[in-house]
């Protein structure tokens, strides 16, 4: 699971740099790569994996970064893809996990020496995992969302302010049912999409536009809960 791990934060790092100013313009690009290829660096050296894995991470980061360019910007139209691509790498990695060497290095150590009595029985590698989940559901997902959108034609008419509120907004609701289903409390996760329909419910029943707002938020909204319960049976 070690070297999903590495994916998940390598990927979810660099797009933590995109969700700033300038979406795909070429500055934003290469601080994705080298705020990725950073953590990539990192990750490999701290678990003590082989040093021949960082170039084949920093050509999945790259084929990510320029395969997804402008996708938040909306410059053009969102091809599959990436996300195909993307759930490839990730089946190739849990088909050959097997054979990877178990993580030892200095984040293991560091990992080992906490001590926090909520860790008791945790693995390192289900830690890592968990982490590396959490900080790819902040931006990493909303790609992945705003691709579904654009590919099956769902659009949103209102206006810019909404959309970046709802871009703001789906990070902290899917890291909450990840957490929550992740814990077992299934009951505070019904309650979030139950809150959410009562919510939106309004403004969707006054769309005039043929369905498209209900469109919108009913794609976009199954997507994002889709990615984060994804995560789940593997930890």
């Amino acid at each position: 699971m070690i070297l999903l791990a590495l994916l998940l934060v390598t990927l979810g790092s660099a797009d933590l740099v995109r969700s700033g100013a300038g979406h795909g313009t070429r500055p934003v690009m290469i601080r994705m790569l080298l705020i990725g290829g950073l953590v990539l660096t990192l990750g490999i050296w701290g678990t003590g994996l082989a040093w021949w894995w960082l170039p084949i991470g920093l050509a999945a980061l790259a084929a990510w970064t320029a395969s997804t360019r402008g996708v938040m910007a909306e410059r053009g139209p969102a091809y599959p893809w990436p996300v195909i691509g993307l759930i490839a790498v990730v089946l190739v990695i849990l088909a050959a996990g097997s054979n990877v060497p178990a993580a030892d290095g200095w984040l293991t150590d560091w990992y080992a020496a906490l001590g926090v009595p909520a860790l008791a029985g945790v693995s390192f590698d289900t830690f890592a995992l968990t982490v590396a989940c959490l900080v790819f559901l902040i931006d990493t997902a909303n790609v992945i969302v705003r691709m579904v959108l654009t590919g099956t034609g769902a659009r949103n008419e209102a206006g810019a302010s909404e959309l970046k509120g709802g871009r703001m907004l789906g990070p902290i609701e899917r890291i909450f049912i990840f957490a929550m289903a992740l814990a077992g409390q299934y009951l505070a996760v019904t309650a979030v999409i139950a809150a959410k329909g009562i919510l939106r419910f309004p403004e969707i029943a006054k769309d005039s536009n043929i369905g498209t707002k209900a469109e919108y938020v009913l794609v976009g909204s199954f997507v994002s809960w889709g990615i984060a319960f994804a995560f789940l049976p593997l930890l």
